[in-house]
């Protein structure tokens, strides 16, 4: 089969799963316009602020997107687990036991994602209670990537005074600026190791991240691959995963 043929193949593939996003986000956009007018016809001062559509045509390239990195992606279950180029984050802990191979930044140090991997222990690239609970038996490192809703860009309706906002990332500076207001935002455990994908995307195309998946690397290979994020992301059955290969600590 040649390549054109596969291509139109994944294609026609992706389509069906493409369509119902553009389903959802169209309904998400009638509930929060309903709820907008309801507001402005209240005269409430909710109602002020600029609103923001899901479905556009930058978000729908960005979705066509992210379904291409997904069928395109590198990693496989039980494969070897690509060694991607990232830079380190420093998030408060330790990180003696890292091996770098490349010198440091101004806003971070050149690694390999690998060089966070213990022969022993599984590297999630999860956070949240599962890296205070199971921190005792596997590591955790956050892969920072390409911004998904960037403020200038496919941004996304302000949900709380906590929103993350950032603009699109033209150089590695911004991407570790906004990896940094990341830590800065959101108390994450000192547990977790935080990265940030280089600007050639190299972490985010081989293991096909948007929006967002966890993996499980061991013994260099991928034990666990998560689904695509948002509507895949599974982080129950991670904890499964775990509990039924470690005990917690």
């Amino acid at each position: 089969m040649g390549l054109l043929s596969v291509d139109l193949l994944i294609a026609l593939q992706i389509l069906p799963v493409f369509f119902s996003n553009c389903l959802f986000l169209a309904l998400y956009d009638s509930v929060i316009l309903l709820k907008h007018m309801v507001l402005l016809l209240s005269r409430s001062k909710a109602a002020r602020g600029e609103w923001r559509r899901m479905l556009t045509s930058e978000g729908l390239r960005c979705v066509w997107n992210s379904f291409l990195l997904d069928a395109y992606k590198q990693v496989k279950l039980g494969g070897e687990a690509p060694n991607s180029n990232v830079v380190h984050i420093a998030n408060g802990c330790s990180s003696s036991s890292i091996r770098r191979k490349s010198v440091g930044g101004k806003y971070g140090t050149k690694c390999h994602l690998l060089d966070f991997v213990n022969s022993e222990r599984p590297l999630l690239s999860a956070f949240g209670k599962l890296v205070e609970e199971f921190s005792g038996v596997a590591d955790f490192l956050l892969v920072y990537i390409d911004e998904a809703h960037p403020s200038d860009g496919w941004a996304a309706p302000g949900i709380s005074s906590s929103s993350f906002e950032v603009r699109k990332h033209r150089n590695q500076e911004d991407r570790c600026a906004a990896a940094h207001q990341l830590l800065e935002r959101f108390s994450l455990p000192p547990q977790c190791q935080v990265v940030a994908d280089c600007m050639d995307n190299n972490a985010n195309v081989a293991y096909g991240v948007s929006f967002e998946r966890v993996c499980i690397v061991q013994r260099q290979k991928i034990a666990y691959l998560g689904g695509k994020g948002p509507f895949f992301y599974n982080l129950q059955e991670v904890r499964l995963w775990l509990e039924q290969n470690f005990s917690k600590r």
